[in-house]
């Protein structure tokens, strides 16, 4: 292995993409440079180099007892466009209290489109499935859309349960919006742009999963919402009806803005609820009336 001096990080936000977690421990590609690095819980540095270093340091961490599982279940957490593993903070806190082994996963959401950040996510859906008697997926807006791409192609016999969070499923308004403002070319990176709501989008047609799965949408309960460019009930962000996605076990709508609906306790409960039965508990707090739309 490479000398490695022991460094605080950041985590990893835009600029790497976790390959692999274990217990806590996670290696990451830089997009840049293409080189790897080891992180422990703490998002402190223990190794770097190419892919092998990296593992080999992480094995010895698995040898001295220093990496390890503490369920034999997983629920992979995929963040939203512009956002971090650090986004789930709330949701990850809940669901590591419900005996989850919970990985909240990196990836370079505003640097690559939407077949290869799923091409990427897969190989380590792929060795989770190693670790792990039972997988489940929870995901947030652009996230969900990464999810679908995965799931719809192979079917991952571990995979019990998919939760998606305020998904574009049929794409988002505000990204035709955005577009349509020049700057916006240099931010919303090849993926930002596939989340438009026409009918050849990367979202509206990223599949549907091969495993059960159901999908929490925001709103603020009146038929307005609460952005006013976007047609009927939203969360800021994504419109209720455009959620929606053919095969969905179950569907619900809770009082929320998009940026937050993850850690909201009413939609953490949502999660837990249907991870754990496959239906979501539609008398709880916080639920609001199906809209028309």
């Amino acid at each position: 292995m490479r000398p490695n001096l022991p460094m605080p990080t950041l985590g990893g936000k835009q600029y790497w993409t976790d390959v692999y977690v274990y217990g806590g421990w996670r290696i990451q590609q830089n997009v840049f440079t293409k080189h790897h690095r080891l992180l422990g819980p703490k998002d402190v540095r223990k190794a770097w180099g190419t892919r092998e270093q990296c593992q080999h340091a992480l094995e010895l961490a698995k040898d001295r007892g220093r990496a390890v599982l503490l369920s034999d279940k997983v629920c992979i957490l995929l963040h939203a466009f512009l956002r971090s593993k650090d986004s789930f903070k709330g949701l990850k806190k809940g669901l590591e209290a419900e005996g989850y082994e919970v990985y909240s996963v990196n990836y370079a959401s505003s640097r690559y489109d939407l077949d290869t950040l799923a091409a990427q996510m897969r190989p380590l859906l792929e060795r989770v499935q190693e670790d792990f008697e039972d997988v489940y997926i929870v995901t947030h807006s652009m996230g969900g859309i990464i999810a679908r791409k995965i799931l719809s192609q192979q079917e991952y016999p571990k995979v019990r349960r998919l939760v998606m969070i305020a998904p574009p499923n049929q794409g988002a308004v505000m990204a035709d919006k955005l577009l349509d403002w020049w700057p916006s070319q240099y931010v919303t990176g090849p993926a930002g742009r596939q989340l438009t709501a026409d009918e050849d989008s990367g979202a509206r047609n990223a599949g549907i999963p091969m495993c059960e799965f159901g999908v929490i949408a925001g709103a603020r309960g009146t038929e307005r919402g609460w952005n006013r460019m976007i047609p009927g009930d939203d969360d800021g962000l994504v419109s209720v009806a455009s959620t929606r996605l053919d095969g969905m076990a179950d569907f619900v709508v809770v009082r929320a803005w998009h940026a937050t609906i993850m850690n909201k306790p009413k939609t953490i409960h949502q999660v837990i609820v249907f991870l754990n039965s496959g239906r979501f508990d539609h008398e709880a707090e916080g639920v609001l009336a199906l809209p028309d739309n």
